[in-house]
């Protein structure tokens, strides 16, 4: 159950939400009054503290300040037998909508009893509210994110010239605690480009996101960060946030600060003892804190939430989504190998009358193009927006031995201009030439979509081939494998007809079904098509 509560209120405080995912609401304390620590409590025992610190407007005669509890994990060890109260001290706060305590719905599969041991051992509520052993006692993780950090710290010098500064949280816990905050979730780092304009900033961001997965490390990238991580090692990740100085000499945070005012550029950097290991921490820490999070950045806050307390963000320093996208598939077609065609190549090669000449479009790591290679095609060109991928496909087309036969290109195929002078370099000849397209279609937006497709018909000559396969949008309920990727689902048949209809070319087979593709207990509706062009 959710309550909320608009309008006048009491003068001591109240709980105005609890739900599932947050418990949330104020306090009322002399304005001159510290952050004041905020119990939750089972049956009387107290599982969790948040303090209330930031100011809430509400109609009362003192200083009312918010507090939040998150707590997704906790709902697994109550039931309907059990009394969840909210304190201050030994009062208990009313609760909008239950009374002084909030009784559960609905039983979980564990008990109190069973939240208390955890409890006892060192377990803490995340800042997500997931049960984890506090990151002051993990010292398995504690070692695998600091050996991360300082691979990436010496990269980040040795290929960049700029310095990794803990950054957000865990600098927040170097200088406060002396070490890791233990509700923590991750490691966070930081550099400060040496731009000062915030697009060639977020370039920065990019550039270093393309050469940490070159240096065999997995990224995932964000507006504002990379996530960083070893593939072998769960849970080891580090968090890089990009920094800028603009033309002012402010330093701007894309991620966005808590804080209030301006910040002026450290000069120096001092390298600490942190947790066993070294670590870079920026000059006058305190201040950069205090920007960061505000005035009281030294009490605890466990239910901090940048959702709610971010008071300025640099947004024109974010990672533009293409080059989001862009970094994700880099990284996947960096951790996933094939050693055969697909299904639909095979389907492909094993017709006689397709030409020989076969750019492959949306090639992805290659996998067909080395596939259609080895078949014994005469030439066959890879396009992919990546280039990281692209890099790696050549590289191994050349340990492959088809360095004569097969080729990559890095190509936008939204830049018509460039699409077209790739695909006519692709042909290489008077040959007719086959356009395939495997699992591409449903990777771009509709408008790209016509980009490409007025490409090629403006670029294909009669007896060249098309072969298309993508997801439908039958497809578009299926649960996925790969759940992270970006899919539009299509018409099938709708798209056969504008083969025929709008860029010349006639269906000499359509298929549409599953069956065709099964991956890891996924089994894809598709839609499949081979036309050639009169």
């Amino acid at each position: 159950m959710t309550s909320t509560h608009a309008g006048p209120v009491g003068s001591n405080g109240l709980v105005e939400t609890f739900d599932r995912d947050t418990v949330s609401g104020w306090v009322e304390v002399s304005p001159d009054a510290e952050p004041t620590r905020v119990t939750l409590h089972v049956d009387g025992t107290e599982v969790d503290a948040a303090f209330a610190a930031d100011p809430a407007e509400r109609h009362v005669s003192g200083t009312a300040r918010q507090f939040s509890f998150a707590l997704a994990d906790l709902w697994d060890f109550v039931g309907p037998g059990n009394r969840l109260s909210v304190r201050v001290g030994t009062r208990a706060l009313p609760i909008a909508g239950s009374g002084m305590v909030h009784v559960p719905d609905a039983a979980g599969t564990r008990t109190p009893a069973d939240l208390a041991q955890r409890l006892a051992a060192g377990e803490v509520f995340s800042r997500t509210g997931a049960l984890q052993l506090s990151k002051t006692l993990d010292t398995a993780w504690q070692g695998g994110v600091l050996e991360l950090y300082g691979r990436v710290r010496a990269y980040l010098a040795e290929a960049f010239g700029y310095d990794a500064v803990l950054a957000y949280g865990t600098l927040l816990g170097a200088v406060r605690e002396g070490g890791f905050i233990g509700h923590d979730l991750d490691f966070d780092a930081a550099f400060v480009s040496s731009h000062r304009d915030a697009a060639a900033a977020a370039r920065d961001l990019r550039d270093i996101g393309f050469a940490l997965i070159d240096a065999g490390l997995g990224v995932h990238a964000r507006p504002t960060s990379l996530k960083i991580t070893v593939p072998d090692q769960p849970g080891v990740l580090v968090n890089l946030y990009h920094l800028y100085v603009d033309e002012s000499g402010t330093v701007q945070f894309p991620h966005g600060v808590a804080g209030s005012g301006t910040l002026a550029p450290w000069n120096t950097t001092e390298e600490v003892d942190f947790a066993g290991a070294k670590a870079l921490v920026p000059s006058g820490a305190d201040t950069v804190l205090e920007h960061v999070y505000g005035p009281d950045w030294r009490t605890p806050n466990p239910g901090f939430s940048w959702a709610t307390e971010r008071t300025a963000q640099a947004s024109d320093g974010f990672l533009p989504a293409p080059v989001v996208e862009e970094i994700y598939w880099a990284d996947f077609y960096a951790r996933t190998v094939y050693t055969t065609g697909s299904t639909f190549q095979q389907l492909v090669q094993s017709r006689t009358d397709v030409p020989d000449t076969v750019v492959d479009i949306g090639c992805g790591d290659g996998r067909d193009s080395y596939a259609f290679a080895g078949g014994g095609r005469a030439r066959v060109t890879g396009l992919d927006r990546s280039h990281v991928g692209v890099r790696q496909a050549t590289r191994k087309a050349e340990q492959m031995g088809y360095g004569g036969t097969l080729s990559f290109s890095a190509c936008d195929v939204g830049d018509a201009a460039l699409l077209r002078q790739t695909l006519q370099a692709a042909r290489g000849g008077d040959a007719p030439m086959t356009f395939y397209l495997r699992f591409f279609l449903h990777s771009i937006p509709e408008d790209v979509q016509k980009v490409l497709m007025g490409v090629v018909a403006e670029c294909s000559r009669p007896g060249d081939y098309i072969a298309a396969e993508f997801r439908t949008d039958r497809d578009e309920t299926i649960a996925k494998v790969h759940g992270n990727h970006y899919r539009r689902f299509q018409n099938g048949p709708a798209f056969g007809r504008s083969l025929r209809e709008t860029y010349g070319f006639t269906p000499l087979l359509e298929q549409e079904g599953n069956g065709f593709s099964p991956y890891k207990g996924e089994d894809p509706q598709l839609y499949r098509v081979i036309a050639r062009r009169g």
